[in-house]
């Protein structure tokens, strides 16, 4: 279903604010991390083979990494940053206790700016809606 043809008035904002999340400072690399986990726990075919795609071809991350992204909280591979980003991908993704976003954010508050952690929790959240758009109404990658 080509959902933006469909409903573009409700889709080509998603679209625009993910470009704006691709333009902003927030580490580009990371960034298609957390898109990737993201599609990972969804289990979003097409949007796991797009952003491991980008983050191979354009920010030179090795395959080792993503291979053992599924894993990431077992391995030393990771930055602290990386870790934490992924952590709050988790959390956003398969856990909204208050008690573990408010652990979390506190820890996030000590890495990253106020306009990183919005950029972030936005990146995290539009992909899970594009996840959840693409599962349900039919995935790209037939």
């Amino acid at each position: 279903m080509d959902y933006a043809k469909i409903s573009p008035l409700v889709i080509n904002p998603l679209y625009q604010s993910y470009a704006e999340i691709h333009a902003s400072k927030l580490d580009q690399a990371l960034i298609l991390l957390v898109e990737t986990r993201v599609s990972q726990i969804n289990g979003c075919a097409y949007c796991c083979h797009l952003h491991a795609e980008q983050i191979r071809k354009n920010h030179g991350i090795e395959q080792v990494k993503l291979d053992k992204l599924p894993a990431w909280f077992n391995s030393s591979i990771y930055s602290t940053k990386e870790k934490l980003a992924l952590e709050w991908c988790e959390a956003l993704t398969t856990d909204l206790k208050q008690s573990t976003l408010d652990n979390i954010k506190e820890r996030l508050d000590a890495i990253f700016t106020e306009k990183e952690i919005v950029d972030l929790t936005a990146a995290i959240s539009l992909m899970n809606a594009f996840n959840r758009m693409a599962v349900s109404l039919g995935d790209r990658n037939e």
